[in-house]
């Protein structure tokens, strides 16, 4: 009976040792193969992304795979990503089918995404005349960008080369206080991740000689502090004709303001800042036009569209006969409110003649 029992034991201790070998090989495998699951993982995902293109997500919900590949099985499919996402774009591929896609690190993740869901900047060395976007706070108050995301999908989507950002300036008033734009950092963000090419303005209400030298020192510390490597275009003095409604403290001295203004372009140039003007083209043509630097001027053509022709076409316009003012005139307002169907943003909107800017790409791109 006992030899029974001692039999039985064995035969039950040696089912568990083997139940025990079973599930510690089965153990064993499976932790090898998320371990070799996680190393490859690792190493697709552990990508340097120091020489990556910048590229945004422009498609809203864009699928995105883990390998090129359009497929709804778990084991291929990453997530959607949202319009506006950040993305580094790390190599291409043409598949077999003749699709293009994009190798993109998002997040912490790589995968593959269509080429025509994501994008980024090329600057156009080529064409006569390119479009420049101005931007400030009122943008974000007026909702049209309300995060860096959709500033960056409104510049790629419209193919801007250029932007210019507002720093601030001097208040109205009689005191004149100066101010900051709050939200130039969301703006200076986005240009800075696409590689745009970009500058600041400032509002000048300066009455005399000592303001001017305030000006030129609030914005001498205002770049020194905010400035990143695509600041590479010229500042611009920023001369407004104001409404009557509004309190501006230089309404009554135009006749004094060539004067002011070509001060200002002096003393920022000793500073080693490069400037030009950016005003009314009737204010220009009556009281600026004498000025030693180039002109951005405002004139809001009214049809609703991108201009196909410059501003010296507009026979109506009177400034367009002042030669001088033409001769400087190198970027052009044409609309505050966006550009119908081609441009169904409400915001400023530029035409500029792009070899001016693009020397200032090319003396960036030198002197680095």
């Amino acid at each position: 009976m006992n030899i029974l029992l001692e039999k039985v034991k064995s035969s039950i201790i040696n089912n568990w040792q083997r139940k025990l070998i079973i599930f510690s090989i089965c153990f064993a495998v499976i932790f090898m193969i998320l371990l070799i699951n996680f190393i490859i993982e690792y190493k697709r995902n552990n990508i340097d992304t120091m020489y990556a293109i910048h590229g945004v997500v422009m498609t809203d919900g864009a699928e995105y795979y883990k390998k090129p590949k359009e497929s709804r099985w778990f084991f291929n499919r990453i997530s959607k990503l949202k319009i506006g996402t950040d993305s580094y774009i790390v190599g291409s591929e043409t598949t077999e089918d003749g699709k293009q896609w994009y190798k993109i690190k998002s997040g912490k993740k790589v995968g593959y995404i269509l080429k025509e869901n994501i994008d980024y900047y090329e600057i156009d060395l080529e064409s006569e005349y390119a479009l420049m976007a101005d931007v400030s706070k009122f943008n974000v108050i007026q909702k049209d960008f309300e995060t860096k995301e959709e500033f960056q999908v409104f510049l790629l989507k419209h193919n801007f080369n250029y932007a210019y950002i507002r720093a601030g300036g001097r208040g109205y008033g009689k005191d004149g206080n100066f101010y900051i734009d709050p939200n130039f950092k969301m703006f200076v963000e986005a240009c800075e991740y696409l590689g745009i090419p970009y500058g600041f303005y400032y509002i000048d209400e300066a009455l005399n000689s000592e303001e001017v030298d305030e000006e030129v020192e609030f914005m001498y510390d205002f770049i020194c502090k905010n400035s990143t490597s695509k600041n590479i275009l010229p500042l611009v003095i920023d001369i407004e004709k104001y409404d009557d409604n509004i309190n501006s403290r230089t309404k009554d001295i135009w006749e004094d303001r060539k004067y002011l203004a070509t001060e200002l372009v002096d003393k920022f140039l000793a500073k080693g800042i490069s400037s030009i003007i950016y005003t009314n083209a009737n204010m220009a043509n009556e009281y600026l036009s004498e000025v030693n630097t180039c002109f951005w001027l405002a004139y809001y053509d009214r049809e609703n569209r991108i201009p196909k022709q410059w501003y010296t076409s507009l026979e109506d316009q009177e400034a367009t006969k002042n030669e001088e003012l033409m001769n400087k005139m190198i970027a052009w307002q044409f609309t505050e409110s966006g550009a119908g169907k081609e441009i169904d943003y409400k915001v400023d909107v530029n035409l500029v003649k792009n070899d001016f800017f693009i020397e200032y790409v090319k003396k960036y791109t030198k002197d680095k």
